[in-house]
């Protein structure tokens, strides 16, 4: 569990410093800016770019807008019929280099959220598979507590940690650090049978407030052999 999710802040934090570096529309220094040209460049035109310098198709600085195209726009200086048909849906750009948008990034990208949605499925994986482990009396509220747990997690590191951060890629950083550090928790924990990452198995030391009897099953075992009829039930 460790090892996992310690790769799995790894990989936010590589998510994060994938586009860290490049200026996105939501920094701090574009605010109370006026808009921008804009661009747009279709696919299979051999690197054409029309530009726009209409108010109405202007963007903010390292934004993109999607809108109904005109039929005209500006390719080095000559107005320059449009491939498409008016009133089409094309999406423009603010052409800046140090945009974001004009890094090619989207592939490491993909390959860091990739890994890290592996990363997450497998800790929650290994989070409910030790569920029975923990304590037989209290299965039902330890399960509860792993799933609840999950969602204010989410909740937690959704809205006071990712989006709270300008620009979004610092809070994927700061989220991946948050993970990897709270992730050593799991050093502390400890089964009296099995031992723990730091401590050994054998030693009088048992963390349950509430032992468990012993032969008790929880509510992943059921015993159907006392109950009417129980010689012809298979569980």
């Amino acid at each position: 569990m460790w090892v996992v999710q310690t790769f799995e802040g790894f990989m936010c934090i590589m998510l994060g410093l994938v586009t860290v570096g490049f200026d996105s529309p939501d920094e701090h220094k574009f605010a109370g800016l006026p808009k921008v040209n804009s661009t747009w460049s279709p696919m299979g035109t051999d690197g054409v770019t029309y530009t726009f310098a209409d108010p109405a198709f202007q963007v903010k600085p390292c934004g993109n807008y999607l809108i109904r195209s005109p039929t005209h726009a500006w390719v080095n200086d000559v107005w320059t019929v449009l491939p498409t048909k008016p009133n089409t849906f094309i999406t423009v750009f603010d052409p800046a280099p140090t945009c974001v948008h004009n890094q090619n990034t989207i592939g490491l990208t993909l390959f860091c959220i990739i890994l890290f949605s592996i990363g997450v499925q497998m800790a929650e994986g290994l989070h409910f598979g030790i569920v029975p482990y923990i304590s037989r009396p209290a299965l039902g509220v330890v399960s509860g507590m792993v799933g609840a747990g999950g969602n204010a997690g989410a909740l937690i590191s959704g809205q006071f940690i990712v989006s709270a951060a300008n620009p979004l890629d610092d809070g994927f950083i700061r989220l991946g650090f948050v993970i990897i550090v709270l992730s050593l928790s799991m050093h502390a924990i400890y089964f009296p049978d099995e031992g723990g990452i730091l401590l050994p198995p054998g030693l009088k030391y048992d963390p349950q407030l509430v032992k468990a009897e012993k032969g008790q099953k929880g509510a992943d075992e059921l015993d159907f052999t006392k109950t009417k009829g129980g010689d012809n039930v298979s569980v």
